[in-house]
């Protein structure tokens, strides 16, 4: 049972933090302090340094928050000093204080950071740690128990970093290029966007896959989270591709990283009948 729920605890923690990672990647200055709106709050530079935008009684409704504003905010959430000690624990001396990054560089360094200090935390608690109230350390949550506490800040990193990814993809919704259309005009090279075919499947704009083969994009690149198009053609059932791809040597043995899966173990998992079928008969 202490396996099992802190496993859990930990387990959860690690898909959260991976996921809103894996939807910073690539984050820039611009994109860290666009303010889309009037009235953001965000980070600004004062006479002691930059500091995030705050009020003992927030305006209602809530100002909208820039990515530099909430990216700040996840790492304090899992750096603050009561992730360990409303835990019966002391912060180690490297652990340091949460910082206010002054750049999308320093931003991701600072949130790579905060998770290692978290997640060694969480690693460290034991299950009387989980099960006690947490006493007069947690003021008004004094009553409640550690699991509580863990369950919040989980949540506080769920949700923020789904804020997060809402709002890079507003910012690119309002910036939108097409790269397929750039490839297809001799713009974008294979050696320049090597997955733009895989890319192509996961958009799932099929009629352009046999035009991208043509023009060099390899059918067996793999996509941000290593699917290949092959992959996405047979668990979306797009049969006609699948054929393409497989004639055009798509590597039907790789797996990728998320199931485990090959390509026909895609086609079962997402239920395509025909696609089994042709590809039970390679």
């Amino acid at each position: 049972m202490t396996t099992t729920l802190k496993q859990n605890l930990l387990d959860l923690s690690d898909f959260a933090w991976q996921r809103l990672r894996d939807r910073a990647k690539g984050l820039t200055d611009e994109e860290y302090f666009w303010e889309p709106f009037d009235g953001c709050w965000t980070v600004r530079k004062t006479d002691t340094g930059l500091a995030a935008d705050e009020a003992w009684i927030a305006p209602e409704p809530a100002p909208f928050t820039t990515l530099a504003w909430r990216i700040t905010h996840i790492v304090d959430i899992l750096q603050e000093e009561r992730t360990a000690t409303w835990l019966g624990h002391e912060p180690a001396a490297d652990d340091g204080e949460p910082p206010v990054p002054e750049s999308a560089e320093a931003a991701l360094a600072a949130l790579d950071h905060a998770h290692d200090v978290w997640r060694r935390r969480l690693a460290a608690v034991s299950q009387d740690d989980l099960d006690r109230p947490m006493g007069e350390i947690a003021g008004p949550w004094a009553e409640h128990d550690g699991t509580a506490f863990v369950l919040h800040i989980l949540d506080e990193l769920i949700h923020h970093g789904a804020e997060v990814g809402a709002v890079r993809d507003f910012y690119r919704g309002l910036r939108a290029e097409d790269p397929f259309a750039a490839a297809l005009a001799g713009e974008v090279t294979s050696a320049e966007r090597p997955a733009l075919l895989a890319e192509a499947a996961a958009a799932q704009r099929w009629e352009i896959i046999p035009k991208l083969a043509d023009l060099g994009f390899g059918v067996n690149e793999r996509t941000a989270d290593g699917r290949t198009a092959a992959h996405l053609a047979a668990g979306t059932g797009s049969l006609d591709t699948l054929r393409f791809l497989v004639e055009h040597g798509a590597d039907l043995s790789a797996t990728d990283p998320r199931f485990g899966a090959d390509v026909l173990g895609w086609a079962k998992w997402f239920k395509q009948p025909e696609a089994v079928e042709f590809l039970s008969k390679l």
